[in-house]
């Protein structure tokens, strides 16, 4: 049997978005064994805690066998658990080694917690701080307000980069060779649906543009409105956005609005504070 093409490789769910199996063809350097494992353990989530090797297949659709070599390597490495009792796999302490040394010497969340606290409480809705990652946004900071939606998104919790307002404003933020590249892997991933996503990105970049601050009504999740600005690490590679979000009969357009326009007061506090207090050891998570 033939390598897949392109157009046969598997689509990750949301969860996993960001690892991309490759070919020789088009990536020699690409090692698919990494990738492979990596996109095992983004498959475990708040929802997904526990997961045996079938649902682990079905979810990557890699094969069976290889999946059964992947997690015992990476029970033998310290990243998964077997529970004997569920006769399944969960996370085990090695992801956290992973996770802290970027957490540590990234100075952004930190400084921005308490300001994001203060506008949560502010305006009752949930005020999140995330990483572009691939094909979705990672929260590395998240302030839970008033609003009875998306409870139990928290740090680490992954959303899809184009279905939100929070992905849509760092896509806007990209520069316009890194913004064609990504289309291009938008446009093979999601297919039939790729012209009229395109069409929603490409208003959203206008409408960061125009106010600085990017809408989406119930894209992601019915009944949610949410609002996102972006924030471009001083490195100029790192995407990061801020957003706030809650439900459609709280954030009304007027009120989408108003929240945009403390975002980006907020977005610009925190790098006035950037450059007045020099990250260091000390910006680490408490």
């Amino acid at each position: 049997m033939g390598r897949p093409s392109r157009k046969d490789k598997p689509l990750l769910p949301d969860y996993a978005e960001g690892i991309q199996i490759k070919t020789e063809d088009e990536d020699p350097r690409f090692n698919n064994a990494v990738a492979r494992g990596l996109a095992i353990l983004r498959c475990f989530q708040f929802d997904q805690r526990l997961m045996g090797n079938v649902e682990i297949a079905e979810a990557t659709q890699l094969p069976k066998p290889t999946v059964s070599r992947l997690t015992y390597t990476l029970t033998q490495l310290g990243y998964l658990r077997y529970r004997e009792e569920f006769g399944k796999y969960e996370l085990a302490a090695g992801v956290v080694g992973l996770a802290y040394p970027y957490l540590v010497n990234m100075p952004v969340p930190v400084i921005a917690r308490p300001l994001m606290e203060d506008l949560a409480e502010k305006t009752r809705t949930n005020v999140g701080l995330g990483v572009h990652e691939g094909l979705s946004v990672l929260y590395l900071e998240y302030a839970l307000g008033e609003a009875n939606v998306n409870r139990r998104q928290r740090v680490g919790f992954r959303v899809p980069l184009i279905r939100t307002s929070i992905g849509r404003a760092c896509i806007a933020a990209m520069q316009p060779q890194e913004r064609d590249r990504l289309y291009e892997e938008l446009r093979d991933h999601y297919r039939k649906e790729w012209p009229a996503l395109q069409a929603e990105l490409d208003d959203a970049a206008e409408q960061v543009d125009r106010q600085g601050y990017v809408i989406a009504a119930g894209t992601f999740q019915r009944n949610t409105h949410s609002v996102a600005v972006p924030f471009v690490h001083s490195d100029g590679r790192t995407l990061l956005a801020f957003n706030s979000q809650g439900s459609s009969a709280l954030l009304t357009q007027a009120a989408m609005d108003r929240n945009g326009k403390k975002l980006l007061e907020l977005a610009a506090e925190v790098r006035r504070r950037l450059v007045a207090e020099p990250p260091g050891p000390s910006l680490g998570r408490r």
